[in-house]
C-alpha cells in the first residue's frame, strides 16, 4: 500500500511477466548450458582438428554473444522495470533481504560480461590454451551467477525457516534450492542443444552438420529427460503447503502439466528426428519448431512452479496484490482506500454515489490488475465474472482466499469489497444493479364449510416440512420435491376419539400443479396412530412464484360416505435462489434453477474439488455422493453429509451476514410463512446464525471422522457462541431446533433464541410430537413447521375453517372444534390458553 499503482487493463501484469520472464529465463539458461557447450565444441574441434567445426563455433559465439548477452541484458532490465511497477512490496523485499547476494550475482554477471567479449573477440588472437581458460571462466562465472539467482528465486517459493529467523542463509539456501539448482542446471545443458541447433543446421559441409546436429540432439534429449526427472524431485521436494497447491488445489495446474508432457515429448521428438540425416531446407525451421516447443516445456514447468507460490508473491509474507499479509487486520479495519497512499483524495473523504466508479476502478487496479486483464489474452475479469451479479461476487469475494487458496484475501471493509463488486458488474460487464424481488402476497383460500353443531367429525392436516422447497431438472437433482402429507380423523363428542379404523383418507392436489401422485390414499401408520403420504409435487409456474398448492382432503367410512373434508397448504417451491450468485434467471419449466446456472454450479464445483460432474452425461444427483437422511440415501462415506457440505461452504463465503442476506439468499423467500414471521422472528433465531449453523452440522461430522469437516471448520469463526467447542453437533433433519427451548413449560418464550438445543431424534421432531396425552400430534393443532398458525392467508385455512379465526385450535378458548363444548382443564399440554 506504500507505491503507486500502475494502471493496467487489457494486458495486465501477468501478462508482461509471463510474456518477458520467460522469454528472458530461457534465454538465461542457455547463457549458462551454452557456455559449457561453446567450449567444450571448441576443444573437439582442436582434439579432432575439424576447421568447419571450429568455424561454426566461432559463429555460433556471435550469436550466443547477441542474444545472452544483448537480448538477454535487456530482456533482463525489463524484468527489473515490470515487477518494480507490478509488485514493488515483493521486488523491495527481496532487494532489501538479498543485498549480500544480488551484489555477488552482479560481480558474477560482470565477469560473464567480460569473459564472454574476450572470448568472442580474441578467436583469432589469443593462444588456443589461454582461449579455451577464458570459455570455463565464462561458464563458471554463469553458473554461480544461477546458483545465486536460483536461491533468492527459491526463496520466493519456499521461504522455509527464514519465515522465523528473518536469516539470509535461511533464505537462501531454502527448502526447494537444491532440487531447484540441480533442474535448472540440467535445463540450461538442453537449452544448449536447442539453440545449438538453430545454428548447426546452417553449416555448410554436410559430414560436420550433422556431427554438430547430433551433438545437439544429444544435448537436448539427455538434457531434458534430467529435467523431467529432476523436476519431479523439485515438485517433491516442496513443502506441504505449496505442494499441496500444485497437485491438489490449484485447478490451473492440470492444464499446465498437460502442456509441459505434450512440450516434452514434441522437444525429444524433434530433437531425435534432427538427428537423422534431413535435407537442410527442412532442418532449419524444424530446429526452430524444437526451440520454440522448448520455450513451451518450460513455459509451462514455469506455470506450474508458480502456482505453487499461489496466493503468494513470496510466501506466506506478500501477497501477489503486494499487500503485506501482516498488514491486513489493519487494512481491514481502516479500509484499503484508507491505507493506499497514493489513492485519490476524492475517495480517501468517502465512497458516494458520486464517486463509487472512481473507487472502483481504484480499488480493481489495487487488488486485481496484477494478475487479471479487462478483455485481455490473460485471466480476463469480464470472462472470469460473467456469471456473477453483484451479490454473487461480493460472496466469491468474501470468501476469497479461505476455500479456494489460489488468490489472496480481499483487503478491505464490507462496503468496499461491495464497490468493487459492483464495478466489476456493473461497469465492466455491463450487469443492470440488483433490484429486491417483488414477490406478491399468497392469495386467500376458501375454507371448507364446517358446521359447528351438526358436523360430527374433524380433519385436521400438516406437513412433516414446513419449506418443501426442491431444485431439480434434466442435468441435476439437488433435492427432488418432497413433503409428507399427516392427517388425523377425530371423532367429536364430550369425549372425542381419534379414528384410526374402518375409515379412508384420500386427497387430491388443486389445479395448477404437477407431479406424483396428484390424488391418492393415506396409509395409516399404525405406530404414531396418523394417517400420511409421501408427495413429489412440483410448481407449474414457468418461473413465476409458487403460491403454494392447497390439496383437498376427504375422510370417508367403510360404506364410501363423507364424513369429514378439509383443505390444508402444502410447502413446496421451486424458488431456490441459485441465481443469485451464479448468474443465469429463472428457469422457464420444471425447476426454478435453470441450466446455465446449473452448469456454472458443476463447473466451480469442479474446479474446487477436481470432479468432472460438468463434463458427465446424464442426470447429476448430488445425493450419489452426499449422505441425505431427508431423500433417505446413503452417499459416499468419505463424503460430507449434503447439508453439511452447502452449509459448511456457503458459510465461508456468506460469512458477516444476516438472515435476509444469506439464509433466503439460497432458500425461497416463502420459508418462514407462521406466527414467528408475524412476530419479526427469521431463521437465525431457531436454526442460527449462518456460521453457527454449518459449525453444528460440521462437528457432526468430524465426531464421524468424515474428511474436509475438519478444515471446513478451521475457516469458519463462530458468532453468537464464544467458540465452537461451545455448540452442539446436529444431524441434518433428523436434529432440529426443539420449540420447548423457548416455550418452556409450553408457555411464552423466556428467550429469541432456540439455537443450540436440538431434539433428539425424528420421533421427537415438532412434526412427529404428540401431545402430554400422547393423543393429537402438534402439527394437527398448530400447523406445519414454518407455518404455525396464525400464518399466510393460504396456510391458515384450516384454522379458518374450523375455528373462523386464524389460531392454533384450541387456543382462545375453542376446545369445542373436537369436544363440542368449552373445556375448563388444559389436558393436551399447560398453556392453551382455555380463556
Amino acid at each position: 500500500m506504500e507505491y503507486p499503482i500502475w494502471q493496467l487493463t487489457t494486458l495486465a501484469g501477468g501478462f508482461w511477466i509471463a510474456f518477458i520472464a520467460t522469454i528472458h529465463v530461457y534465454v538465461a539458461h542457455f547463457a549458462v548450458g551454452g557456455g559449457l557447450f561453446l567450449v567444450l565444441t571448441e576443444q573437439a574441434a582442436y582434439r579432432t582438428n575439424n576447421i568447419h567445426l571450429l568455424e561454426w563455433a566461432k559463429k555460433h559465439t556471435r550469436f550466443f554473444l547477441l542474444l545472452t548477452m544483448a537480448f538477454g541484458g535487456v530482456s533482463g532490465v525489463a524484468i527489473w522495470f515490470t515487477i518494480a511497477l507490478i509488485a514493488p512490496e515483493a521486488t523491495i523485499t527481496l532487494i532489501h533481504q538479498f543485498v549480500f547476494g544480488w551484489a555477488a550475482e552482479w560481480v558474477c554477471f560482470l565477469g560473464e560480461i567480460v569473459a564472454l567479449i574476450i572470448y568472442y573477440y580474441t578467436w583469432n588472437t589469443m593462444n588456443r590454451r589461454d582461449h579455451v581458460i577464458v570459455g570455463w571462466l565464462y561458464f563458471i562465472f554463469g553458473w554461480f551467477s544461477l546458483f545465486l539467482i536460483n536461491g533468492i528465486i527459491g526463496f520466493m517459493l519456499t521461504p522455509g525457516d527464514w519465515l522465523q529467523t528473518k536469516d539470509f542463509w535461511d533464505g537462501f539456501f531454502n527448502p526447494s534450492f537444491w532440487p531447484s539448482l540441480v533442474f535448472r542446471t540440467f535445463f540450461s545443458a538442453a537449452c544448449a542443444g536447442l539453440f545449438g541447433f538453430v545454428t548447426a543446421t546452417r553449416i555448410k559441409d554436410d559430414d560436420t552438420r550433422m556431427l554438430a546436429v547430433r551433438s545437439c540432439s544429444v544435448w537436448t534429449t539427455l538434457g531434458v529427460l534430467a529435467v523431467i526427472v529432476s523436476g519431479w524431485w523439485y515438485i517433491a521436494a516442496l513443502p506441504a503447503g505449496q505442494y499441496e497447491m500444485v497437485m491438489f488445489k490449484s485447478h490451473r495446474v492440470a492444464g499446465f502439466m498437460q502442456w509441459f508432457w505434450m512440450f516434452s515429448l514434441a522437444t525429444l521428438i524433434g530433437g531425435l528426428l534432427l538427428a537423422i540425416r534431413a535435407p537442410r531446407l527442412i532442418s532449419f525451421p524444424l530446429a526452430l519448431v524444437v526451440l520454440l516447443a522448448g520455450q513451451g516445456l518450460f513455459g509451462s514447468f514455469e506455470f506450474v512452479r508458480e502456482a505453487g507460490r499461489k496466493p503468494y508473491l513470496i510466501w506466506d509474507t506478500v501477497y501477489s496484490t503486494s499487500i503485506v499479509k501482516a498488514h491486513m487486520p489493519v487494512i481491514n479495519q481502516n479500509g484499503a482506500i484508507a491505507s493506499a497512499k497514493w489513492a485519490p483524495p476524492e475517495i480517501k473523504e468517502g465512497i458516494t454515489e458520486d464517486n463509487w466508479k472512481q473507487a472502483g476502478s481504484f480499488l480493481y487496479q489495487l487488488e486485481c490488475s496484477a494478475c487479471h486483464s479487462i478483455g485481455g489474452p490473460m485471466n480476463d475479469i469480464r470472462k472470469r465474472t460473467a456469471m456473477f451479479n453483484t451479490n454473487g461476487l461480493d460472496a466469491l469475494l468474501t470468501g476469497m482466499g479461505k476455500l479456494n487458496k489460489y488468490m489472496p484475501p480481499f483487503a478491505g471493509t464490507p462496503e468496499e469489497r461491495m464497490i468493487l463488486a459492483r464495478y466489476i458488474t456493473e461497469e465492466l460487464n455491463g450487469k443492470a444493479p440488483m433490484d429486491p424481488v417483488e414477490l406478491p402476497e399468497l392469495d386467500a383460500v376458501e375454507p371448507v364449510a364446517f358446521g359447528s353443531d351438526t358436523s360430527e367429525y374433524v380433519l385436521t392436516a400438516w406437513c412433516a416440512r414446513g419449506a418443501g422447497f426442491y431444485a431439480q431438472s434434466d442435468k441435476w437433482t439437488l433435492l427432488p420435491p418432497s413433503n409428507t402429507l399427516r392427517a388425523q380423523l377425530v371423532l367429536r363428542g364430550p369425549g372425542p376419539e381419534r379414528v384410526l379404523e374402518n375409515v379412508v383418507i384420500t386427497y387430491q392436489v388443486e389445479n395448477g400443479f404437477k407431479g406424483e401422485p396428484l390424488s391418492g390414499t393415506l396409509a395409516l401408520n399404525e405406530e404414531f396412530e396418523r394417517f400420511e403420504a409421501k408427495l413429489a409435487i412440483q410448481s407449474n409456474s414457468n418461473g413465476e412464484y409458487n403460491p403454494l398448492p392447497v390439496i383437498d382432503l376427504e375422510a370417508r367410512n367403510d360404506a364410501g360416505e363423507i364424513l369429514a373434508t378439509a383443505r390444508v397448504a402444502l410447502p413446496t417451491s421451486d424458488q431456490m435462489g441459485c441465481l443469485n450468485c451464479h448468474g443465469g434467471e429463472w428457469a422457464q419449466g420444471d425447476s426454478g434453477v435453470a441450466s446455465t446456472t446449473v452448469e456454472h454450479i458443476l463447473v466451480v464445483h469442479d474446479r474446487m474439488n477436481r470432479t468432472d460432474l460438468s463434463q458427465r452425461k446424464g442426470v447429476i444427483e448430488c445425493a450419489s455422493c452426499h449422505d441425505d437422511p431427508m431423500q433417505d440415501k446413503d452417499g459416499e462415506n468419505s463424503r460430507l453429509n449434503l447439508s453439511a457440505a452447502i452449509h459448511g461452504i456457503h458459510a465461508v463465503y456468506l460469512a458477516g451476514r444476516e438472515a435476509d442476506d444469506s439464509c433466503l439468499k439460497c432458500h425461497p423467500t416463502s420459508t418462514l410463512r407462521g406466527q414467528h414471521d408475524l412476530g419479526g422472528f427469521v431463521c437465525t433465531d431457531c436454526h442460527g446464525a449462518m456460521e453457527d449453523h454449518a459449525i453444528s452440522l460440521l462437528k457432526a461430522e468430524k465426531d464421524q471422522s468424515i474428511p474436509g469437516a475438519d478444515k471446513l471448520l478451521s475457516l469458519i469463526i463462530p458468532r453468537t457462541l464464544g467458540n465452537q467447542d461451545a455448540i452442539n453437533p446436529r444431524t441434518p433433519w433428523l436434529n432440529e431446533p426443539d420449540c420447548l427451548t423457548c416455550h418452556v413449560d409450553f408457555q411464552p418464550p423466556e428467550t429469541d433464541s432456540a439455537f443450540n438445543t436440538w431434539t433428539d431424534g425424528p420421533a421427537a421432531l415438532y412434526a412427529a410430537r404428540r401431545d402430554d396425552m400422547d393423543a393429537m400430534h402438534c402439527g394437527a393443532c398448530h400447523g406445519s413447521p414454518h407455518a404455525i398458525y396464525p400464518a399466510s392467508e393460504r396456510d391458515n385455512v384450516m384454522p379458518l375453517q374450523y375455528m373462523d379465526e386464524a389460531r392454533a385450535f384450541g387456543g382462545n378458548g375453542n376446545c369445542a372444534v373436537c369436544h363440542g363444548e368449552a373445556m375448563e382443564d388444559a389436558v393436551h399440554h399447560p398453556g392453551m390458553g382455555l380463556q
